[in-house]
């Protein structure tokens, strides 16, 4: 209790909770605390964004990075010398989409801290379970910015509004905007190879 009590107060404080340090950025050689921008990394991090600002989806920057031969995150962290959670990759050029996604969304490349992402419902109850964006704190200006805050905002936008395509290749143009009256449900497009042409 005492230990959740410190945490709590240090994150109302604007005291940074984690202390992994994300892909695009290094610990300060001066001050460990803090963060400053891995330029090599950080490149990686704006194409990611520009090549979502183009339209692509997660899968295929995923795809075009592997191509590319881009280490991944946690090969290139390995590289460097720095302390990861995860295992060596088989493959340091394969990219998952989950791991590009988590990228564009991942608010603190605005410069800005973000505490309570996450929450236990008891001491006995480790289950971490994702807080909802108004019961987090957001601290602006904490440290160097890779993305401006408009291209974050914009990258999300798209991505609500991203269209999905079906197994035939087809897509719809109201894809994210056409609801249903009764249920406010989103409507989804469905086709199949079946269909008959009218």
């Amino acid at each position: 209790r005492k230990i959740r009590a410190v945490n709590k107060a240090k994150g109302e404080r604007g005291e940074r909770l984690t202390t992994n340090v994300p892909y695009g950025y290094k610990r300060d050689s001066d001050d460990p605390k803090k963060w400053v921008i891995d330029e090599e990394a950080a490149r990686v991090v704006k194409r990611i964004f520009a090549l979502c600002m183009e339209g692509k989806g997660p899968s295929q920057i995923a795809a075009l990075l592997e191509k590319e031969k881009v280490l991944n995150p946690t090969a290139y962290k390995q590289r460097e010398g720095r302390k990861t959670p995860h295992q060596t990759p088989e493959n340091e050029y394969r990219w998952h989409e989950s791991i590009v996604a988590y990228i564009l969304e991942y608010m603190e490349y605005t410069g800005c801290t973000v505490n309570f992402k996450t929450y236990t419902n008891s001491i006995w109850d480790k289950k971490q379970r994702e807080n909802p964006i108004e019961n987090r704190k957001i601290f602006y200006n904490t440290h160097p910015a890779i993305i401006s805050l408009e291209v974050f905002d914009k990258v999300q936008e798209i991505r609500q509004q991203r269209h999905r395509r079906t197994a035939t290749g087809k897509s719809n143009m109201f894809f994210g905007l056409v609801f249903c009256n009764d249920c406010k449900q989103k409507f989804y497009y469905s086709t199949t190879s079946y269909f008959e042409k009218r």
